[in-house]
């Protein structure tokens, strides 16, 4: 079991060096989250509503992989969930559009996580310390830790590691801000990425 004393890095020399030591490269992330915003830019009215959210997501995705696939890390593909996975370090990435990033709240996904989300991203691997250990320090018991490259409709970016429970980032327990928005037209990603989870209940009615 480790135990994790949850940080914020505004940083960028304290961030760059906590990304080495996860074999990852803040302009291959911040490259990723632009594939994402570039395809949501390309929604149209003509399209859906939930277009854009969808168009980021399954380019940011494909960001991730392009981006950084290589040494240790290879594609993760997995309960419907998908990203990247690095078997050494026992960490994977994943992508996600969220309400803000790189603010002091934590960030809150734009569409509810599935049950496989919550799986993969380890929710039930972390628990409160225990009267031996303060407040600030979280247990973790699992084995792969699940990160999540978390993108705004601003273009703030940001690789955090979250606590998901009940569809939802509960806590980020690490937050890495990679780069602040505001320099760019928000990006209106509507309903986000589809939840394509397998193990949904599918209720069919007879007429």
């Amino acid at each position: 079991m480790e135990n994790i004393s949850p940080k914020t890095i505004t940083d960028p020399e304290i961030g760059d060096l906590y990304l080495a030591r996860l074999e990852l490269e803040r302009e291959k992330l911040i490259a990723a989250g632009h594939h994402a915003l570039a395809a949501a830019a390309t929604a149209s009215p003509l399209h859906p509503t939930n277009a854009a959210g969808m168009f980021a997501y399954m380019d940011g995705v494909k960001g991730l992989r392009a981006e950084n696939l290589g040494g240790n890390w290879e594609i993760f593909s997995e309960e419907g969930v998908e990203g990247i996975r690095n078997d050494v370090l026992k960490l994977r990435v994943l992508f996600v559009n969220v309400n803000q990033a790189c603010r002091k709240a934590d960030p809150k996904a734009r569409s509810r996580k599935g049950a496989g989300s919550e799986r993969v991203a380890c929710g039930d691997m972390f628990e409160a310390a225990g009267i031996d250990l303060p407040i600030s320090v979280v247990k973790f018991h699992g084995d792969h830790k699940t990160y999540y490259l978390m993108v705004d409709q601003f273009g703030a970016m940001e690789l955090s590691l979250p606590v998901v429970k009940n569809g939802q980032f509960l806590r980020c327990i690490d937050r890495v801000f990679l780069i602040e928005g505001g320099d760019l037209d928000a990006v209106d990603f509507g309903i986000n990425e589809p939840n394509n989870d397998p193990d949904l209940d599918i209720v069919v009615s007879r007429k």
